[in-house]
């Protein structure tokens, strides 16, 4: 009997203490069952950052992310020091065309242009997106015209208009390459050109700067009925531009040469309601001024304001 009471209050006791120790795990059932997914969230994130890291570390992208990184904050020499060292380890890398042509984006606008030159040309090798290999092919071209290699600059220019004729710099890509074949004393070439900009894009703001071009292109050889017609040409299809002032100013020296003061005078007013700023830069200011006093001699006309 009495070991029987005993037998019970001993269960009660550990009935007790099971009761107790399940009340103190509540607690730490509900703390993980609210936190345990953040938990193991953050776990896995640390083990997937440890994971990129180690493969950062493994490939290319470690550099060029920190090239990157640095250009960004406006370090030059610490980012060229990335780009380079990931192109000097990973050469053959499928990162590497777009490394060479970060890093010649990078030497462009520090305007070293021989350096940037090869750089994208490395990058024109590989696999760039179509816009990169527009844009590449376009600096490629200015940079040999900035480092006066005015072919090479005149040739990357054409090909530039040949592959993206639809471009809108095509026309400017077309100029460029008329001027560059210019200054390389190609002038066959360069009339070519510049005949294209004003038959392919006669609405660009280059057009009458083309025309202009070949009309001093045609005052050089001496071609007077070329350079009239051309002028002419320059006034009627394009009367607004600068082109167009600068073209009456000098159809009137040529009337005045030729005799014909009418013809000079009402030239050189329509060219001075145009642009009068413009005509100034066109004839030096004594010449003009001596020139506009004979005019107003030969023809005995009134003009109210001087340029």
């Amino acid at each position: 009997m009495v070991d029987g009471q005993v037998g019970k209050s001993a269960d009660w006791q550990v009935g007790k203490g099971m009761g107790l120790f399940m009340l103190w795990r509540f607690p730490l059932r509900l703390f993980w069952w609210l936190f345990g997914g953040l938990i193991r969230a953050v776990v896995v994130l640390l083990l997937l950052a440890g994971l990129v890291y180690f493969f950062f570390r493994l490939t290319p992208l470690d550099e060029f992310w920190r090239a990157r990184f640095f250009a960004h904050l406006g370090n030059l020499k610490e980012a060229e020091h990335w780009y380079r060292q990931g192109l000097q380890q990973h050469p053959r890398s499928r990162f590497a065309p777009q490394g060479h042509y970060e890093l010649a984006e990078l030497l462009y606008r520090q305007e070293r242009f021989r350096e940037a030159i090869g750089h994208f040309g490395k990058a024109l090798e590989g696999g760039l997106t179509p816009d990169q290999k527009r844009e590449a092919l376009l600096k490629v071209a200015e940079a040999f015209l900035k480092v006066d290699e005015p072919l090479q600059a005149a040739k990357r220019f054409e090909t530039f208009v040949q592959r993206y004729p639809d471009d809108e710099r095509a026309s400017r890509a077309l100029f460029l390459a008329g001027e560059s074949y210019r200054k390389a004393k190609r002038f066959k070439e360069a009339e070519r050109c510049w005949q294209q900009v004003s038959a392919r894009y006669p609405h660009s703001p280059f057009a009458p700067k083309a025309l202009w071009a070949l009309a001093e292109l045609a005052e050089e050889n001496k071609n007077e009925a070329l350079v009239r017609q051309l002028y002419r040409k320059l006034v009627e299809r394009y009367p607004q531009s600068a082109e167009a002032a600068k073209a009456n100013a000098r159809l009137a020296v040529l009337h005045y040469q030729k005799g014909d003061y009418k013809a000079a005078l009402k030239a050189y007013t329509d060219a001075v309601k145009a642009a009068p700023e413009l005509l100034k830069e066109a004839l030096h200011s004594e010449t003009l001024r001596q020139w506009w006093q004979k005019l107003r001699e030969q023809v005995g006309a009134a003009v109210q304001s001087k340029p």
